[in-house]
């Protein structure tokens, strides 16, 4: 006779117990912030090369992006745009009387020049501010 195959699971091997201070409501708390509807445009671009639209993924959850038009989306990915940066280097030679010395000069930005045309959320601003003020 077969054994029935809940009898052979042992819970105690599946099931890992919560250990550690986690703050539930802290986490919970969080999660509703980045879960609130945000709206959002992307700037235009003058460059035919860039695309028309951002395709924006977080945890497996699409979201589109055209450029030019006021769109509400959920915070979260206002999240992912605002650390979607870009380095681009121009080579510099400082003193004309050394052409073989030259330095690469850094410039940093945004792949997606965006700007919250509405977030309801008096803490919206601040949190956004410290994440592009966020180091690559």
């Amino acid at each position: 006779m077969a054994k029935n195959p809940i009898d052979i699971i042992d819970d105690s091997e599946i099931v890992e117990p919560v250990t550690g201070n986690r703050d539930f409501k802290k986490m919970l708390k969080e999660e509703s912030f980045m879960e609130e509807q945000v709206t959002v445009m992307i700037h235009p671009t003058t460059n035919e090369n860039e695309p028309p639209y951002a395709h924006l993924n977080v945890n497996g959850f699409n979201q589109i992006i055209p450029r030019g038009q006021n769109v509400p989306v959920r915070r979260k990915f206002i999240e992912v745009l605002a650390r979607m940066k870009e380095t681009r280097y121009t080579q510099m030679t400082p003193n004309p009387s050394e052409p073989d010395r030259s330095v690469m000069v850094a410039r940093h930005g945004l792949a997606f020049p965006f700007v919250v045309s509405e977030d309801k959320n008096p803490k919206g601003r601040a949190w956004l501010d410290q994440i592009l003020a966020e180091v690559n």
